[in-house]
């Protein structure tokens, strides 16, 4: 689709790194009035899995026309309400595919792979070994799917390639700027314009892409598969959307995971306040190791590192750089690649080479490709499903935000004082969803699990994205939930080869055994 012409994001840079912080996967003028579901609603209220209610029963009791697909795999389309409150209103078709591995008679296991705005059907489409262990392959049918909203799932659409370009490419200023009030009006000005054209471009579902309706929707597809109770992994913003799911269904609750927990009882700030802070300190633990190693582009101490980095990205701010392909690279791509190699294990030796790249030659290109991946840009320059922006309605409706300037300005001004090296530039989300179209649906809640018989939480103690104080928290919320603390670095500990992790995930996916409490490993 194309957009029609409008302001650039001058502001965008900033509210670009934070709207892609959550990622599991190593991405206004009168809009139509919208009554959407809470999380702590009724039964009645929005018809909670009721397959004997007449108008959710063509739901659950759809069939799925499946059709061969990549590698080997089945799809089909489930439908669903557009909006849950209205079952006889417009429905949408949400791809999801089936690994087709365990045997024609294997139990389902459902997945999210995390964003808000990663796409559960290209883990399964391309990323089957990477994400699972061989032995869930063999007794698990694996099955992904697109959240509303994502890629191939009634998707969040708003710019052109080149406007998504211009987009990223914006200069963030810092805090003098946002110190200015007639910045500050522009930088609302601009969020309006993308809220505009996104509602403009994707229509009333907009509105609708939610965690609480997207959880709605995993219980169709639970019926949609046969099964009475749904298994499910969920990685970092997939905890949020499992745990939805537990809450509303409690009795549907099968064996669930969830690696990376999000903790639903924090604000949209302290979300953002926690994750600037758990980059600066994989900064920190990264620079510890850089000094010890005899490539370390950096010589000196530690805070040697993190000032070189700091003054790395001051430089940029003044002065973006131009890379190989003519494109501008400023503070807002150079911050979102640098963060890339921090969410996996073993990404310190690549940040090693790029960063010896940047500052010894100011080649920033190894940066530039992480972003660009982060982004969904492809090689052609084409954005494919647009991850971030889907990231942004998603949370712009799960997370009521501060909307006066003196608030925002404090909140920015804490998350500086508290990561002073990431902190300039991941502290303006709140501008962004503070001029929506819609408003927000969903509010920071501690979970409620006691009905749920039993739940896995996962936290990694090197984890920046989702730090491991999350998991801990959530699990002293959730007295019926195991907690699993896998000490090591980067984002999730579930992956092939990870053994002290995914024996102990395995052991209770395929056989049903869990630990009560906690435990370290």
């Amino acid at each position: 689709m194309e957009t029609t012409a409008g302001p650039v994001l001058r502001h965008a840079a900033a509210l670009g790194v934070a709207a892609m912080l959550l990622s599991g996967c190593v991405p206004l003028g009168g809009p139509p009035e919208t009554q959407q579901p809470s999380p702590g609603d009724t039964a009645e209220d929005v018809g909670r899995g009721n397959a004997t209610d007449p108008a959710y029963a063509r739901f659950y009791d759809q069939e799925l026309d499946w059709e061969d697909c990549e590698r080997g795999a089945r799809c089909a389309d489930v439908e669903v309400p557009l909006d849950h409150a209205e079952p006889d209103g417009e429905t949408l078709q949400l791809r999801i595919i089936s690994s087709g591995t365990g045997g024609p008679d294997a139990p389902h296991l459902l997945i999210n792979p995390g964003g808000p705005g990663s796409s559960g059907y290209d883990s399964v489409a391309e990323d089957l070994q990477y994400f699972f262990t061989p032995a869930l392959l063999d007794d698990y049918d694996i099955v992904g799917f697109d959240p509303r909203g994502v890629h191939r799932s009634a998707p969040v659409e708003c710019l052109t390639d080149e406007q998504m370009d211009e987009n990223r490419e914006q200069v963030a200023e810092g805090d003098e700027e946002l110190d200015d009030e007639a910045a500050v009006e522009q930088a609302r000005e601009d969020a309006r314009w993308l809220g505009e054209q996104c509602l403009e471009q994707t229509g009333e579902v907009l509105g609708h892409v939610d965690t609480a309706s997207a959880a709605r929707d995993m219980d169709i597809i639970r019926a949609a598969l046969g099964e009475e109770r749904l298994n499910y992994l969920g990685f970092s913003y997939g905890t949020h959307l499992g745990v939805t799911y537990a809450e509303q269904h409690p009795a549907s609750v099968g064996r669930f995971v969830l690696d990376g927990m999000m903790n639903t009882a924090l604000s949209d700030h302290e979300l953002s306040l926690d994750q600037a802070v758990g980059f600066e300190e994989a900064l920190q633990g990264y620079a510890a190791w850089c000094v010890e190693q005899s490539d370390c582009p950096v010589d000196g101490e530690a805070e040697d590192v993190v000032d070189a980095v700091a003054g790395l990205f001051e430089d940029v701010a003044e002065e973006p750089s131009e890379g190989p392909d003519g494109r501008t690279i400023s503070v807002s791509v150079l911050v979102s690649g640098f963060i890339q190699p921090m969410y996996f294990s073993g990404g310190w030796p690549m940040l090693n080479q790029a960063l010896g790249s940047a500052l010894d030659e100011e080649d920033f290109s190894s940066f530039q490709q992480w972003a660009d991946l982060a982004a969904g840009r492809e090689p052609d320059g084409s954005y494919g499903w647009k991850s971030q922006l889907a990231f942004r309605a998603i949370m712009c409706l799960d997370h009521p935000v501060s909307e006066d300037s003196e608030t925002i300005e404090a909140e920015y001004e804490e998350t500086v004082e508290a990561a002073p090296t990431f902190g300039p530039y991941l502290g303006h989300a709140g501008i962004a969803c503070s001029e929506w179209p819609f408003e927000p649906v969903g509010e920071p809640r501690e979970p409620q699990l006691d009905e749920v018989e039993e739940i896995l939480f996962i936290g990694t103690t090197g984890d920046p994205a989702t730090p491991v104080s999350w998991a801990e928290d959530m699990h002293a919320m959730a007295p019926t939930s195991s907690l699993l603390v896998y000490d090591g670095e980067g984002h999730l500990a579930y992956r092939p080869g990870n053994t002290c992790v995914t024996e102990i995930v395995d052991s209770y996916l395929l056989d049903g055994e869990l630990f009560e409490g906690r435990q370290d490993c």
